[in-house]
């Protein structure tokens, strides 16, 4: 399984890494490139999302900037694009923010866990029009050990199966007991 580490910081180690703020606003753009220039190798996201707006005109041409001027970034986590309450998301800013990402990773952020799980399929097959390359999952305030807690994101593993990665953000004390439930890919680990 490959781990993608959360942080706000630089490492001088040989790992992936995720730059966000704790609540999944958009980092220090500096960052990226300096982590770049530190460990050429290694995969590096960030997130793009601006909480603290709230013009809707606004968040979406930020998104678009921000990613028309990354460089260095293999992927983009974008939590922004879920409308009606988590009950559906902006095909219009979807096609377009996959239109701008292209041929990097284009990751919806874990805001996904809120959507109902009776809407995860169909959501899901959206994504997967649009060339997403991935859904992250926050288990972190879940007991993994417990199935019936597991059951939505089993469900949509089994749905999507190949064809969009399921990526769980946990806590490091929960990767053992997520290696022993459900086999993942990639993990982002907080």
């Amino acid at each position: 399984m490959k781990h993608i580490y959360l942080t706000h910081s630089l490492k001088m180690e040989s790992e992936a890494v995720l730059f966000s703020y704790p609540d999944f606003n958009t980092p220090n753009l500096t960052l990226a490139e300096m982590q770049r220039a530190l460990t050429p190798d290694n995969e590096i996201y960030i997130t793009v999302n601006n909480f603290h707006e709230t013009n809707d005109f606004m968040i979406e041409n930020t998104m678009i900037e921000t990613i028309r001027r990354e460089s260095v970034a293999d992927g983009f986590i974008i939590d922004q694009i879920f409308i009606r309450d988590f009950h559906d998301v902006n095909t219009v800013l979807l096609e377009t923010l996959s239109n701008e990402i292209r041929n990097k990773h284009f990751i919806i952020g874990p805001s996904f866990t809120k959507v109902p799980y009776f809407l995860h399929s169909r959501l899901a097959e959206l994504f997967i029009e649009n060339d997403v390359s991935g859904v992250m999952y926050d288990l972190r305030n879940i007991d993994i050990r417990n199935f019936r807690e597991l059951q939505p994101l089993a469900k949509l593993k089994m749905h999507v199966k190949k064809r969009l990665s399921i990526i769980p953000l946990i806590r490091p004390e929960q990767l053992k007991d997520l290696k022993k439930s459900i086999p993942f890919e990639v993990a982002v680990i907080d």
